[in-house]
């Protein structure tokens, strides 16, 4: 089927022209000025909107926007935009399209409150892969919480840094789960006299807060 000519056909899409071919390259530059991107996400155009929404610069309000476009390509996009806040990425999570969920529910940056409801939507598709981002963090967090429990600091100490790698890379350096495992990771090493580098987890660990709270 050819997509471009069904959407002229329908009027729901307006022939590309070079001008429209320059928009979407401007949209999908990486060095693209956010006040230049919202104005882009408001031309109407499906294929420009797209390319917006991926675009790592488009401000967090104009992402916001587009979550709710009636291109399912241009939320799939949204959803897997790193700079998409968790409020948008929330509201993508009731999405009547599983496409957008499943897509949320593979998003490194999806919180885990999200990821937890996604765990339990109608598709079963959703509910697997959301399954699987949660597991891989899950599992090493309950063994090293139960070491904690036991006082047995050395392999606590050992599951909770190998989790916070985990959460990082899975959710960046400065999401508030990390925030969580960096106290847990500085409670164990008080209860080993290094209070010293304790604390120093804890200034991370306050920033990552304090930082949640400037874009919350």
């Amino acid at each position: 089927m050819d997509t471009q000519q069904t959407s002229s056909s329908t009027g729901s899409e307006p022939p590309v022209t070079q001008h429209t071919l320059a928009k979407q390259r401007l949209a999908s530059h990486p060095e693209a000025k956010p006040e230049t991107l919202e104005k882009l996400g408001e031309t109407g155009s499906d294929a420009i909107s797209e390319r917006v929404a991926e675009n790592a610069n488009t401000p967090a309000e104009t992402l916001d926007k587009l979550a709710t476009h009636a291109s399912v390509d241009v939320r799939v996009a949204v959803a897997e935009n790193q700079a998409t806040l968790g409020s948008t990425l929330e509201a993508l999570a009731a999405d009547e399209n599983p496409d957008v969920r499943y897509r949320l529910a593979e998003n490194p940056d999806t919180p885990v409150a999200i990821l937890e409801t996604l765990a339990e939507d109608e598709n079963p598709y959703v509910v697997a892969r959301a399954q699987d981002t949660l597991d891989a963090v899950q599992s090493v967090s309950m063994r090293a919480n139960d070491m904690l429990l036991k006082e047995h600091y050395a392999e606590a100490e050992e599951l909770y840094k190998k989790l916070i790698i985990g959460l990082e890379e899975l959710l960046g350096a400065a999401h508030p789960e990390v925030g969580k495992a960096l106290h847990q990771l500085a409670a164990v090493l008080v209860a080993q006299h290094r209070e010293d580098e304790a604390a120093e987890l804890e200034v991370r660990a306050n920033a990552i807060k304090n930082t949640e709270g400037e874009i919350s």
